[in-house]
């Protein structure tokens, strides 16, 4: 149900029922360009790592620049050897956790 709300005075919007869902209706419908641009797919964001120089590593994504400072090591232990070291870590302090 639509109402012209602009025509009643303050006293006649005062006793109208309250309807609680009417919140959720759309008070306008936006211009078809806006629904066109919330449609489309969005470009892809560009991520990339750079060196500069002999200095630092960073990441690029987008217009934000972040500096690598810890990574793994390739003469490292490998990824699924670190995982069980922390597995047996986290073994280790959660019994002494629930034995005190």
């Amino acid at each position: 149900m639509t109402k012209n709300f602009e025509l009643l005075t303050f006293e006649e919007l005062l006793n109208l029922p309250i309807d609680i869902e009417s919140c959720f209706d759309p008070i306008f419908e936006p211009p078809q360009e806006l629904v066109d641009e919330w449609q489309t797919e969005p470009d892809e964001i560009p991520a990339f790592y750079v060196t500069e120089g002999d200095g630092p590593l960073y990441f690029y994504y987008g217009n934000t620049r972040i500096k690598v400072s810890e990574h793994f090591s390739d003469k490292g232990k490998p990824i699924g050897t670190l995982l069980e070291d922390v597995t047996r870590y986290s073994a280790a302090h959660q019994t002494e956790k629930t034995d005190r």
